[in-house]
């Protein structure tokens, strides 16, 4: 309406020229704004043109518990991959998970899951938000070894290869090539207790996907604020294939996360440059129930650090706590890594060993163990050998939530050059730690313990070293070297 009345008074306007040049200019500005308002419009109806948001209900997801939502997630991802942006999972409960029955022997597997969340080689940041959002496996999902054939459960090696029995059940999200992939505020349930589980191979037990989080050799990942649990196999796995010494550094975090009552693991980290954990939890591991039997493979643990055709090097993990796994709180064995760091971490061992840590390039500040610590890694190479600095190693009960703790002492051996600074080992009413190389250097160290078990202290201490033991028990110290004050029950020597 405005632009007509302008046009209608263009001839009143010619007749006096002082206006003449602003009506034109007036004119120019207006059409400006109407064409950049059209093409607004335009791009409000096409999120394609946009650094989209958009809304899971708007693919179809219902989110009620019931309906399976596994179609839009799908839609969804194919949209993201696509043209990156952001995807915002509305609060409710979406049942996702869909399997297909091969009918082959030649197949590769049995059952092959569908995907819910998948990206490949995306070049546009994704961000996933989903705060008081649940995705859930659907009921019934198969796990384990079936024959592809009948789909019924069968470890029996009928036709074709062990891979054509492998029923794999699902992948919350998956990544994988990806510039950047952002994940925050999802509770990913993976329905542990309602998996039909069939046959695992040997002892190890299903090695399959049941899966919360995969993250396969993306440039930049962040988890942030996310409870996964009871999935079949690992809370969140990160890695990147083929990784080496020379390549950019690839940062990824984990921020906030919970995750419990998974069956392999609460994190595996089996490659990557530059891995930074803060306030999560990893408990629990194998300790979920499906038919009144736990839902657990090996090794079971809180974290595992393990190299699989990659490198693993610079992991900072703060402020973390790992509890009452099936496995040690942390396990790596004989691995080449790198610059591992812990800083204000708690591993309570129940059922295992708090920390299993024998691969090279560990650090512990300020961490409390409770339960046996064992197969610290030790190594002629000082650089290489593990350190511990202000780190509390206990057998206290009472420092366990539940009230067991695992073992009758921590094992030191083969800890050739491992470092103990400030640290306090207290044994409460069992033994003291157990090692056999002078190697091992204690700094101002304390040791103390309620029964009358002899301690048998073949290493090297400086500083100061306090001993509060009873009066009976007996402190060898023939193979000991001693640099610095004693302090033996308030008795200085």
């Amino acid at each position: 309406m405005r632009l007509s009345f302008y046009i209608h008074n263009l001839s009143t306007l010619k007749k006096n020229k002082s206006y003449t040049k602003d009506f034109y200019i007036s004119l120019s500005a207006l059409t400006l704004l109407f064409t950049t308002s059209l093409l607004a419009e335009r791009t409000r109806h096409n999120p394609k043109e946009l650094a989209s948001v958009i809304r899971i209900k708007d693919f179809g997801a219902i989110g009620d518990g019931v309906t399976n939502d596994t179609k839009a997630f799908q839609k969804a991802s194919v949209f993201l991959e696509k043209n990156g942006g952001t995807l915002i999972i509305d609060p409710g409960t979406y049942m996702v998970g869909k399997q297909r029955l091969s009918g082959s022997y030649l197949a590769g597997s049995s059952y092959f899951e569908e995907p819910v969340l998948e990206f490949k080689n995306a070049t546009k940041p994704i961000i996933i938000k989903g705060y008081k959002a649940i995705l859930k496996a659907a009921n019934g999902l198969k796990y384990g070894f079936f024959n592809p054939i009948t789909g019924f459960a069968d470890s029996i090696k009928k036709e074709g290869n062990r891979s054509s029995y492998y029923a794999t059940a699902y992948i919350f999200v998956n990544a994988v090539g990806c510039k950047s992939i952002s994940i925050k505020g999802l509770t990913l349930d993976g329905n542990s207790e309602k998996l039909n589980i069939g046959s695992s191979y040997e002892d190890i037990g299903v090695q399959l996907m049941a899966t919360g989080i995969r993250m396969y050799n993306n440039q930049s990942v962040d988890i942030e604020d996310c409870y996964i649990h009871d999935c079949g196999l690992d809370a969140i796995i990160i890695a990147w294939t083929g990784l080496k010494n020379t390549d950019p550094i690839y940062p990824h975090t984990i921020k906030n996360v919970i995750a419990q009552y998974n069956g392999r693991q609460g994190l595996s980290w089996v490659g990557g440059n530059n891995l930074t954990v803060i306030n999560s939890e990893f408990s629990s591991t194998g300790k979920a129930l499906n038919h009144n039997s736990p839902v657990v493979s090996k090794p079971s643990a809180g974290i595992d650090i393990e190299i699989e055709n990659s490198i693993i090097k610079n992991g900072n993990f703060k402020n973390c706590y790992m509890n009452d796994n099936a496995g040690a709180g942390i396990i790596s064995i004989g691995q080449d890594t790198y610059n591992i760091h812990f800083i204000n971490c708690t591993f309570i061992g129940t059922t295992n060993s708090a920390a299993y840590p024998k691969s090279p390039g560990f650090s512990f500040d300020s961490c409390t163990f409770v339960g046996k610590v064992e197969r610290i890694f030790g190594c002629a190479d000082k650089s290489k050998a593990i350190s511990f600095k202000d780190c509390l190693f206990t057998m206290d009960k009472k420092m366990s939530p539940t009230g067991k703790v695992f073992g009758d002492r921590c094992e030191f051996y083969e800890a050739q050059n491992v470092v103990f600074n400030h640290c306090s080992f207290d044994a409460d009413s069992r033994a003291l730690p157990a090692f056999n190389n002078r190697e091992i250097l204690f700094i101002s160290c304390s040791f103390s313990q309620d029964n009358d078990a002899d301690f048998n202290a073949s290493a090297t201490f400086t500083g100061i070293t306090h001993f509060h033991v009873p009066d009976k028990s007996i402190i060898k110290t023939k193979e000991s070297e001693f640099e610095g004050e004693i302090i033996y029950n308030s008795n200085r020597f």
